[in-house]
Parts: C-alpha cells; structure tokens; sequence
C-alpha cells in the first residue's frame, strides 16, 4: 500500500490535482493505477486545457475536443507538444474543416484570442490559390491594453516585444480528431515594417520534407503604437505555408503539409532560442536558393540575348550576300 492510497479521493481531487499542471498531472497519472484513474478526470484536463489557451472555451472547440479519443486529455498532449522537425507522414486526402485557435499574450496577459474555422472542400480555387489564413479584417484593430512608456526608443519597444510576447496557434482537424501547435511560442523575429511603419513579429515552425528542403508554418502578427497613448495594437494574425524559396504555398500543398504534421511524430517544447536558430537556418537556404535562381536567370538572359544577336547577324548577312 502507498501514501497515495491512505488519501481519500476527494482531498487529492479537490486539493492537490486542481493545484498541478499539464505535465505533472500526466506525470501524476504513471504513478499508480488510483493516481491514473483520478488524473483522467476530464474536468481536470478541461480546466489545464482553458488556462493554458483560453480559446479553448469557445464552444465549437469543447464540442470538438470533446469527440477526441481522450478529450481535453489527448488535446493536451497534442498541442503542448512540438511538431517533429522532419515531415515523415503525409496524407492526399485533405479534411472538410480546419479550426485555429489562437491565443496571443504579452508578459502573460491575454491580449488577444480567437477561433476561426476554415473550410477546406477541395475546389479548383482552394487547391490552386495561395494559403492563408486571416483573423482581422483588413482595417480591424484590436486594443491590447498594454503601454509602452518610451516608445522614443525603437530598439527597446522591439527587444520588449521579443521577449514579453508569446502565441499559441492551433490547427485542429475535427474529422481525424487531431491537433498541432504551429507556433514557435516566442517571435523568431521582431522588424520594423518601414513602408507601414507597422512593427511585424514572425512565429515559426521550420519542417524538413526532404534532405534539402524544408517548408516553414508561418505566423505574422502586425502590431502598432497608438501615438500620445503609448498602447500596442494588434493588426493582423495569419498564417501561411511558405517553401523554402520564400513563396507561399496552395491550399492543397498546405493541407497535405498540414495533416502530415498533425500526423507525424512529437517532441518536447523546445526554447525559444532553438526555434529561432531553426529559423536562421531557414532564411540562410532561402537566400542561397533564391540567389541561384537569380544566377541561372541571368545566365538565360544572357544565352536569349546573344541568341538574338546571332540570329540578327546571320540574317543581315544573308540579305546582303
């Protein structure tokens, strides 16, 4: 008999597995057949699953976690996980449905949250136009709430930015009863947008789909700074499916690169540092990539051009012969 058996059921549900969170409750759950039998408590695991992403709360998504094979459990493990960083399964059969739920904080305060289902009927304009997901309306304004005292400063509003903000995107698919964290957590990268004078922070998840080629799950939030007040606004959220020339993939490529992902294997959450240098590594192969096309077009206009002035000669030859 263990310590845990002279416990009554009520004192460790109400007192100690309230007070635990998502990984030491699983933990919790290894120990003994008493503690496996109380940590499935599905209240407990809906109550995890909303505080760690309050758009969890939504109704569409408690319907829909709820049909999982362990429900807010098996959501759990689905989406606190990393996606493995190497594409080893994938599907032709796309799903119906897709939903995202989104949840934006900065220094742990929920500035932004949202779900949003997308429908993914193949159709020949789903499968042929580019992916991408939209949160905002073009001109929508989302007020976070937080002020930043010297927005004088650009290099210390952005360097708040990129360690005070953190988003969770979830992509679950209803039909297979699966889900992924498509987020790096933390930004990979905080710019200034000097055309919009918007401030763009990028969450990234790099995945190999081959020995030499990899695809990035690709979150852009656009922030601003309300002059005289000093308030961050948010502008934008999407998300797309970029290879690795930079270039946006279809909705069908997109699917295919999603549900493999959903599917594929998991790892522990990483820091934000690894995913940022994932995230290097990525642009470094883009720009080589994109500078070898440049070269190889250069090279074929170079070819056009004395193809042409070959031709031009040889013909005015002939006429004046």
């Amino acid at each position: 008999m263990t310590i845990a058996d002279n416990i009554h059921d009520d004192i460790f549900q109400t007192h100690i597995l309230t007070k635990l969170d998502g990984q030491t409750l699983a933990a919790a759950g290894c120990t003994s057949s008493k503690l496996q039998s109380l940590c499935s408590d599905q209240h407990l695991w809906s109550d995890i699953c909303h505080a760690t992403w309050p758009s969890t709360a939504d109704p569409l998504l408690t319907t829909t976690i709820s049909a999982f094979s362990s429900g807010h459990r098996s959501f759990f493990s689905d989406a606190f996980t990393s996606p493995t960083r190497r594409l080893t399964t994938a599907t032709r059969r796309l799903t119906n449905e897709i939903i995202s739920a989104v949840d934006l904080r900065y220094a742990g305060e929920l500035i932004f949250s949202k779900v949003e289902s997308t429908k993914t009927v193949p159709s020949d304009w789903f499968q042929t136009s580019p992916f991408r997901v939209d949160l905002l309306e073009p001109k929508e304004v989302v007020l976070s709430g937080v002020k930043f005292s010297g927005t004088g400063d650009d290099h210390v509003m952005l360097s708040e930015l990129e360690n005070n903000m953190m988003l969770s995107w979830i992509v679950i698919d209803p039909t297979r009863k699966r889900a992924v964290n498509l987020s790096s957590g933390k930004p990979v990268l905080v710019q200034r947008n000097w055309l919009t004078n918007g401030i763009e922070l990028t969450f990234a998840v790099v995945v190999s789909v081959k020995d030499d080629d990899c695809v990035t799950c690709n979150v852009q939030v656009m922030c601003g700074v309300n002059e005289g007040r000093g308030e961050l606004t948010v502008r934008g959220v999407s998300l797309t499916v970029l290879d690795v020339y930079g270039k946006c993939l279809s909705g069908k490529d997109s699917m295919v690169i999603l549900q493999g992902i959903m599917a594929g294997e998991r790892r522990r959450r990483s820091g934000g540092e690894e995913e940022r240098e994932r995230y290097r590594e990525y642009m470094r192969m883009r720009r080589e990539r994109n500078e070898r096309m440049e070269r190889r077009e250069r090279r074929l206009d170079m070819a056009c051009v004395a193809s042409g002035v070959a031709i031009f000669v040889a013909f005015w030859s002939f006429v004046m012969c």
